[in-house]
């Protein structure tokens, strides 16, 4: 064997050799890609699978949110205590007293012939001094800045999405 053929023989197996690397290459090239392909289609299934459940509970939350009211609701037991329960999801036609009677902890109360009357909560008591003075929990509700006192008995006024209600025990003097 010459030289000629010796380099050419070596050249030859080099070629085939690279040509097999190159095939091993684009197999292994294609079957990585194939792979991440079906990858990408199983997370583009599970993407769009679950924005239509998002879209469903969406539809389902919009559907219970117009049959709540969130309200914010202050009970002051006029000792330095004022406990806040801000954003109280309530059923829609809720009254101001329902919303006493979701957040404190007892509530005792009448009705009366202007409606219902609220005697004590969370064991703070009304207390009549005289015909003329005592303390007594009243309510107010949070208007245009300011506090203005509840124009109806508590079971009688109807909250509405946003309204800031307190419960106050304060003193009265005629």
């Amino acid at each position: 064997m010459s030289g000629a053929q010796a380099v050419g023989g070596v050249r030859g197996g080099l070629e085939r050799a690279l040509l097999i690397v190159l095939l091993v290459w684009a197999v292994a090239a294609s079957a990585v890609a194939a792979y991440v392909y079906q990858q990408a289609e199983g997370l583009r299934s599970e993407l769009s699978s679950a924005k239509a459940a998002l879209a469903a509970r969406e539809s389902e939350l919009r559907a219970l949110r117009a049959r709540v009211v969130l309200v914010n609701v202050a009970i002051d037991y006029g000792n330095g205590t004022v406990k806040w329960f801000n954003s109280t999801p309530l059923p829609q036609g809720a009254t101001v007293l329902t919303a006493l009677l979701c957040t404190a902890s007892r509530v005792e109360y009448v009705y009366g012939k202007y409606g219902a009357y609220v005697r004590a909560v969370d064991g703070v008591e009304e207390k009549i001094i005289s015909k003329s003075e005592g303390y007594s929990w009243l309510w107010y509700i949070f208007k245009e800045g300011k506090w203005a006192m509840g124009p109806v008995a508590a079971d009688a006024y109807k909250l509405s999405d946003g309204d800031t209600i307190m419960w106050r025990y304060e003193h009265w003097k005629f």
